[in-house]
């Protein structure tokens, strides 16, 4: 990856051409390789803005846009298509802001936290803006309701019903989150090809000391004491409250990584803990997940890095 991270810092016309043609040729790849190209083009935008600047960032980021919207003309994308597109031009634009934070700012968990608030923004839009945003919802997971009437599929038209329902009183937050989750993986890879070029080690120590601050940590306690009282502050907030918490718990998880990456550094074998915790991760998430969300809210006040440093 280095030499690729060399050739698209080259120059301008290097790094357009590393973002726009994959996000060209994503338009009309089955689903794998679309997401590899799609994420490839948002981690040269990243790259560029992290080490040019924000401006040759956003010069990428608008190449890419409307080489793949007028390439989207072209082929005549339908309508599912079209929203597909939408959903990837959303996440460059967060991947350039996460990169224009983090090279202004060069706090990665402040570049975190911004990434949050605007994907926390875009959920609030969605039901303020939207008369009935569970229907809209419903409408859009038609075709998942057609697979799942499937006689093959041996659930019962109340059973579909009652699936697409409870998807889609959760179907924006998980859409964002899923959209946070490709911001901070094309994050991540284009701070740490960046940093095996100029830095070697940086990305690492960064990521390993990642730790939210106070005001986070206050405003998660209040979002789980709301969710707590859904009964009291209405089915419409809660749903808010409900989809806004899938945002917060994932950025608690990237940040529990970071806590435990930082505790098993001082270790000889933490090559061995970290495989098996994502290991567990994967495996076991329902509950490693929480046990990570814990970890990172309540590093704010006891800072175990810190604490159990070795001496």
């Amino acid at each position: 990856m280095r030499v690729v991270a060399s050739y698209v810092l080259k120059g301008s016309v290097q790094a357009i051409l590393s973002a726009s043609v994959p996000a060209v040729l994503s338009l009309s790849a089955p689903f794998l390789l679309k997401l590899i190209l799609i994420y490839f083009s948002g981690i040269v935008i990243a790259l560029v803005t992290l080490r040019m600047s924000p401006r040759q960032g956003f010069l990428v980021l608008f190449t890419s846009v409307v080489s793949t919207m007028l390439a989207a003309q072209f082929f005549g994308l339908n309508n599912a298509s079209g929203l597909d597109l939408w959903n990837t031009i959303y996440l460059w634009v967060l991947i350039w802001l996460a990169a224009s934070v983090l090279q202004t700012s060069r706090s990665l968990v402040l570049t975190l936290e911004t990434v949050g608030l605007m994907a926390v923004l875009t959920i609030l839009a969605f039901f303020v803006l939207v008369n009935d945003p569970i229907q809209l919802n419903m409408q859009l997971l038609q075709p998942v309701g057609l697979v799942l009437n499937h006689p093959d599929s041996g659930l019962s038209p109340a059973e579909v019903t009652n699936i697409i329902s409870s998807a889609a009183k959760l179907l924006a937050g998980s859409v964002v989150t899923y959209t946070v989750f490709g911001v901070v993986i094309c994050l991540f890879y284009a701070r740490s090809w960046q940093a095996k070029l100029f830095n070697p080690g940086g990305f690492k120590q960064e990521f390993m000391t990642m730790r939210f601050g106070r005001q986070v940590g206050l405003i998660s306690i209040v979002l789980m004491l709301s969710l707590m009282l859904s009964s009291v502050i209405g089915q419409q907030a809660s749903l808010m409250l409900m989809n806004v918490s899938m945002v917060f718990a994932f950025l608690f998880v990237i940040v529990g990584l970071s806590v435990v990456h930082g505790l098993v550094a001082q270790y000889e074998n933490k090559g061995f803990l970290l495989v098996g915790l994502y290991a567990l991760l994967i495996m076991l998430s329902k509950i490693i997940a929480p046990l990570l969300m814990t970890l990172a809210l309540s590093d704010i006040w006891v800072d175990y890095r810190t604490r159990f440093r070795k001496k």
